[in-house]
């Protein structure tokens, strides 16, 4: 009783347009996830290189996020969560690990209120 099974990708990007993080930062946020118990998450890792997704930090409370839209943001960055890596950052939030690019460029965001 064997079924078989075609995976299609929706939105397939070609590998000569993706750029990756540094093998170095992988195994430094690998090694955080394990002791953590966070998951690695790269979905910001490309917007933050074409200027989509920046760091915000709040003018007032000085919280710190990733930030997409206004709509779309991640938890509030740890207090010494943000490390240089070769080329990367790697920025620990409340419940996960993101790797980003180091060109992420900062900006002054009013943080949501909790």
């Amino acid at each position: 009783m064997s079924t078989s099974t075609s995976l299609v990708p929706v939105q397939a990007t070609p590998l000569a347009d993706m750029q990756f993080p540094h093998e170095k930062t992988l195994k430094h946020a690998s090694r955080l996830a394990i002791e953590q118990d966070k998951p690695i998450l790269l979905d910001y890792y490309n917007d933050t290189i074409n200027g989509k997704a920046f760091m915000g930090e709040d003018s007032e409370t000085k919280e710190k996020m990733l930030v997409r839209s206004a709509e779309e943001y991640t938890s509030t960055i740890q207090p010494r969560g943000i490390f240089k890596v070769e080329t990367d950052f790697i920025v620990i939030t409340e419940n996960s690990i993101y790797i980003i690019h180091g060109s992420t460029k900062k900006k002054t965001i009013t943080a949501p209120s909790q």
